[in-house]
């Protein structure tokens, strides 16, 4: 039995997003191993600021210091070290000894980067996994990265990071490019494995072609709510098609939905639903407008065209990169243009599909080679550097200045906390048993090798999953 630690997992949260990239990325590491080889998953979560964080805010030179040093193999390495190690354990408790028993460590940071240079947001995302790397000597892979800052030291925190993991990739081309801007030269191009997603049955009933999605945005625009859903509005009455609210967050957009859209006159996607469904969903609408990064994806994943808003960092427009997209990342107020390409998509739509159906074909083939390569990782080889065919992004200047330019401030704002070191729960496997059910229809072979690995480690997982094959005959294939 192998022991698998994912560091960052988010996939019991209600954001689809963090679903789809947490429990594609269970299916993909498992993957990475023999098909027979039983595997048991701890799920390490973000954890929120603690009295420890702000304890070490006041450290955070020290801290730097003592990362430099590590990577370096300064003479003071092995001192600094012990500084991280023993913060560490300070701050992740029960958690750092299950991620020190780890025969593989997984990274997953996606899009935490970024917002200020306090110790929360800063160096303790890097610190698990680099103190798991240099003190506990474990195979230590990061997958499902957004690299991007507006603090250089925080750049120099990760690239130090990065730099010594056993295999570090990055999720789309802009943040490829600042990485290795940034000293990541062993940064590789392996997009999220959110491109994963299957399709499952939807939650509601929906009539193919009648609908298309919209979503919001991370990006914390005071109009942005009025100003896409105007958008909506003069899509529908342009194009004849009702809007679908694909919304696990932004409550705000839902409220104005309710109180100013006539009953009938549109659905949405309900807060229940689970990220296959989602995607489902989307693959009966024509196309989404959408500024989450995560939506983007599993509407393309079932292969619906995309009109993508702006973001809170240049990951949407590294996303349209690697689509192959020919329409740019647009602001929330660039109404006229927004709507003429929804209707240019409408009259269009075979050929959009078909674009990018073949886009999306050549991201999974670049996220099976990486499985490939990490297998080899595993495996103990020194595999030769990974190599993809993806879209090169061309990171301007202009870019970087203004997202930074949302970001400004952050840095600022001291940090908060609640008393305790607020560890959070250890979660079964049996948590995520739902969910990875979903790719019984559309991804039957990865799902049932995933759960038959799972179910050797686990005598609970096992058992949930007999239940389970009671309505379920597609789980007769495991011979339970």
């Amino acid at each position: 039995m192998k022991r698998i630690a994912i560091i960052n997992f988010t996939g019991f949260r209600g954001n689809w997003g963090c679903q789809a990239t947490s429990i594609e990325l269970v299916k993909f590491i498992s993957g990475c191993f023999p098909e027979g080889e039983a595997l048991d998953f701890d799920f390490v979560p973000l954890l929120p600021t603690s009295h420890v964080d702000v304890q070490y805010d006041g450290e955070l030179d020290k801290v730097y210091a003592a990362f430099s040093d590590v990577a370096a193999q300064t003479d003071r390495a092995a001192s600094s070290l012990d500084y991280l190690e023993r913060a560490c354990k300070e701050r992740y408790g029960f958690w750092a000894d299950i991620v020190a028993q780890a025969d593989l460590v997984v990274f997953q940071a996606e899009g935490t980067m970024g917002m200020g240079a306090n110790f929360t947001r800063g160096p303790r995302l890097m610190l698990l996994p680099f103190v798991a790397k240099h003190a506990w000597r474990c195979k230590v892979v990061s997958l499902n990265q957004s690299f991007y800052s507006h603090e250089e030291q925080i750049r120099k925190n990760a690239a130090e990071a990065f730099g010594s993991f056993d295999f570090s990739a990055f999720r789309e081309g802009a943040s490829v490019a600042l990485a290795r801007q940034s000293g990541v030269t062993n940064a590789a191009y392996v997009p999220d494995v959110a491109f994963l997603s299957p399709k499952a049955a939807p939650p509601v009933a929906l009539n193919e072609g009648e609908y298309f999605a919209v979503s919001g945005s991370a990006l914390k625009d005071p109009r942005r709510y009025e100003l896409i859903m105007n958008q909506a509005e003069q899509i529908r009455d342009a194009t004849g098609l009702k809007p679908l609210l694909a919304l696990s967050r932004d409550y705000k957009m839902t409220a104005r939905a309710f109180f100013k859209w006539k009953r009938g006159s549109y659905a949405q996607v309900p807060a229940s639903a689970r990220y296959a469904q989602v995607t489902g969903l989307f693959a009966r609408c024509q196309f989404l407008l959408s500024g989450r990064y995560h939506m983007s994806i599993l509407s393309a994943a079932a292969g619906t065209p995309n009109i993508i808003l702006t973001g809170n960092s240049f990951k949407n427009e590294g996303l349209v990169s690697l689509l192959g997209a020919t329409r740019p990342v647009h602001g929330f107020a660039d109404t006229e243009t927004i709507v003429d390409e929804a209707i240019s998509v409408s009259q269009n739509l075979d050929a959009e599909r078909t674009a990018l159906r073949t886009q999306v074909e050549k991201i999974r083939a670049v996220l099976g080679q990486a499985q490939q390569h990490i297998a080899r990782i595993v495996a103990g080889e020194t595999p030769e550097p990974f190599v993809d065919d993806l879209p090169t992004y061309d990171l301007q200047p202009q870019i970087l200045e203004r997202y930074y330019a949302y970001g400004r401030g952050k840095a600022d704002k001291k940090s908060r906390a609640l008393p305790g070191k607020r560890l959070g729960r250890d979660k079964p496997m049996t948590a995520i048993l739902e969910p990875l059910l979903d790719g019984l229809e559309n991804d039957a072979e990865q799902t049932l090798r995933t759960l038959s690995q799972m179910g050797a480690a686990d005598s609970a997982f096992h058992e949930a999953l007999k239940t389970r094959a009671q309505s379920l005959p597609q789980l007769g294939a495991l011979k339970l």
